[in-house]
């Protein structure tokens, strides 16, 4: 029996699996990129960081998602936190014609089958630690990072797109995530990694 600090809960589904797993034992997320070839879920909802509002088209990355967000292969959405951080009146418009995150089921307000969705665990702690472990206190664009990954887990998405890999990717901070079943990645990786979990061309 795995001991209680050798077990961590599935950002899925809240399943405890033992460290080091390749993906989740009760509803197979991957928490490894090989892990993509046989899982049952479908990788479909992709949160955007606030740089990959691609306003003018210059980034061929991003341009290809956005034909896959248009012939709705994928669903892009936006957080709150984005909206609080953009600037330029292009950048503004095209994410207000994003769709938010979802809301949060609420018990006696929300129905079933409806929008809402179940709330994923709240890493707000845990992703402090990885994403900035030596500040203190956060600064505001810190506490703006924190919150796009907080909301894009609690919301249960799937992939979390940025150009900041300053902040999200380097130093260890993707495969500290990705051991966690969070999957950060830059728009090249998104594109790599849907063609090989979908079989795109």
């Amino acid at each position: 029996m795995p001991e209680e600090h050798d077990l961590f809960e599935c950002v899925k589904c809240g399943h405890r699996n033992k460290k080091g797993a390749a993906a989740c034992a009760r509803c197979t997320w991957p928490f490894s990129r090989e892990a993509w070839k046989t899982t049952t879920l479908r990788l479909r909802r992709i949160t955007l960081d606030t740089g990959c509002i691609n306003a003018k088209g210059r980034n061929p990355d991003l341009n290809i998602l956005e034909n896959w967000a248009q012939t709705r292969q994928i669903e892009f959405q936006r957080t709150d936190a984005m909206l609080k951080e953009l600037k330029g009146e292009h950048r503004v418009q095209k994410a207000f014609s994003l769709p938010p995150q979802p809301k949060l089921f609420t018990l006696d307000v929300s129905v079933l089958g409806g929008p809402a969705v179940l709330a994923g665990p709240d890493m707000s702690v845990e992703l402090r630690q990885i994403l900035f472990p030596t500040a203190s206190p956060l600064t505001e664009n810190q506490k703006r990072d924190v919150e796009h990954l907080f909301h894009h887990v609690r919301t249960g998405g799937d992939l979390f797109v940025t150009l900041n890999p300053n902040d999200f990717i380097e130093h260890g901070r993707q495969d500290a995530l990705r051991l966690v079943g969070i999957w950060v990645v830059t728009p090249q990786q998104a594109v790599e990694l849907l063609k090989e979990a979908h079989g795109w061309q």
